[in-house]
């Protein structure tokens, strides 16, 4: 296979090579320990793996107490890592004590990437009177794993490091990642222009934002290239060929495509295009109660916010949501329609799952949104734990896993993976609880993909069913950007 940057070359492939080869050995304890409202056509409706977790052992701050915040060379910062080139580890600073009146002190700077991984350096201490623990650093190349030490003055607290309880998924996120995203790459679209989006051409925007952000996080300049040269033929009349079509969250969705381009490499030209579809969603009703929309408008908003920093796009789709957290089932999922599709269809769910994990990064403490979704967010996630299957994925039918017409679905198990990924690293999950649950489901859906990166055991795209013998009845597909897409999201947080 060839992986661009980092990834290329035989370490990088005999690494993804046993993965996936234990993946479908189903070694699942050892691993352990497409998108959108389903409208088809004619509906339309390497760094390399962590240092050593020792604590760093560089310059040494001073000792706190001080009515000024404590210097380690300079006040507030530690003294700088080890050189690069070195055979040894470079190790970080350890970080400024805390002052006397509540400063806070930043860690050390991590060593540099050449050589041996290098060592994250030491955060800084608590203050005398009360102070703030002290920030965490990490060694530039993906360092070591990182430890924040106290300070000395008295009645300052230790400071506490956040730890990453799913860093052991890292490697296995960056390889996956790649794979899938470079494939997207190197797909062939069947449009120019989204004046003339196919029903389901949502699915190729998921998956566009989710390689775009991974070759991002894993600094492969050659893919990040490509995505933006793929879109460019799109970007003279986007804003036009957008807003003069049909006003669908299916083709609103398309907007993420340059708002996640602008994040990922500053260029401004982008922004507009994102936002101004972004403007027009919220002039047009697109909300139809299917629970799909909770991807396909949350998504294009939020990715609004982020770009422009305007709050307006949060408290939009923030009144949105808790309006569909209404129909929140007691068990804690939903149907894909309360009146016509009374059935826990797993891909509709993710959606949902998906949406608040998005809006959930981003929605600040003072929104009169926030306690709302967050509890929907919650009683969801705890729903889910309660329905995966026994190899980790969850069924077509959510609570009908022991029906023998019922199958494990690969696109919605790997956004419930993702929202769940999201929701540990954010800390509004609790990490005892869901990362044995997450580690199961990543090594359940390492086992779908194959060597070309191609995700198998995906529910064709569809609308509302009567029954749940229907959902159960539907095509499974391999390859489609349904299931790609939301595995490229799991990766990407597992890398953020």
């Amino acid at each position: 296979m060839n992986l661009p940057n980092a990834s290329r070359g035989g370490v990088a492939s005999k690494r993804l090579a046993r993965v996936l080869g234990r993946a479908s050995a189903l070694t699942l304890l050892s691993l352990a320990l497409g998108c959108g409202s389903e409208t088809p056509d004619k509906q339309h409706s390497d760094a390399g793996s962590a240092g050593s977790a020792q604590t760093p052992t560089g310059g040494k701050g001073g000792s706190a107490g001080t009515s000024t915040a404590a210097q380690g060379g300079s006040a507030g910062s530690g003294a700088s890592g080890g050189s690069a080139g070195q055979t040894m580890q470079p190790t970080g600073g350890a970080g400024a004590g805390g002052g006397s009146s509540g400063a806070s002190a930043s860690g050390g700077s991590g060593g540099t990437s050449a050589g041996s991984p290098p060592v994250g350096g030491a955060g800084a201490g608590g203050s005398a009177i009360g102070g703030a623990a002290g920030t965490m650093m990490m060694g530039a190349g993906m360092g070591g794993a990182i430890s924040m030490a106290g300070g000395a003055g008295m009645a300052g607290a230790a400071g506490t490091a956040p730890m990453n309880p799913l860093a052991d998924l890292a490697t296995s996120g960056h390889d996956i990642g790649l794979l899938l995203s470079n494939r997207f790459s190197k797909s062939t679209l069947s449009y120019s222009s989204v004046a003339n989006l196919p029903g389901d051409g949502y699915k190729n925007a998921c998956e566009w934002y989710g390689a775009l952000g991974v070759a991002k996080l894993t600094s492969s300049t050659d893919l990040l290239n490509a995505l933006v040269k793929k879109f460019d033929p799109m970007k003279t009349n986007f804003v036009s060929a957008m807003t003069g079509g049909d006003a669908h969250v299916d083709r609103y969705i398309y907007g993420i495509v340059p708002l996640e381009i602008f994040l990922d490499t500053g260029d401004q030209s982008y922004l507009p295009l994102g936002t101004q579809v972004a403007d027009n969603q919220q002039t047009t009703n697109q909300t139809r109660n299917a629970i799909d929309d909770m991807f396909m408008m949350t998504s294009l908003q939020v990715q609004a916010f982020r770009g422009s920093q305007m709050q307006k796009y949060l408290d939009f789709m923030s009144a949105i949501m808790v309006d569909y957290l209404k129909d929140q089932q007691a068990n804690g999922l939903f149907f894909h329609n309360v009146t016509e599709a009374k059935v826990h269809w797993g891909r509709g769910n993710g959606w949902f799952a998906a949406g608040m994990a998005e809006i959930m990064r981003d929605l600040p403490s003072t929104s009169k949104d926030r306690t709302t979704i967050e509890t929907g967010y919650k009683k969801m996630m705890d729903g889910l734990v309660k329905v995966q299957g026994p190899n980790g994925l969850w069924y077509q039918v959510l609570d009908m896993g022991s029906d023998p017409a019922n199958w494990e679905e690969s696109s919605g198990s790997a956004m419930f993976t993702y929202a769940m990924i999201s929701g540990v690293r954010s800390g509004i999950l609790d990490a005892t609880t869901y990362v044995p649950v997450i580690k199961k489901a990543w090594a359940g859906l390492l086992t779908k993909i194959n060597a070309q990166g191609d995700v198998s055991g995906i529910c064709e795209g569809t609308w509302y069913k009567a029954t749940a013998a229907e959902y159960m009845a539907l095509n499974k597909l391999t390859g489609d950007g349904h299931g790609q897409a939301p595995v490229i999201w799991a990766a990407r947080e597992l890398l953020r």
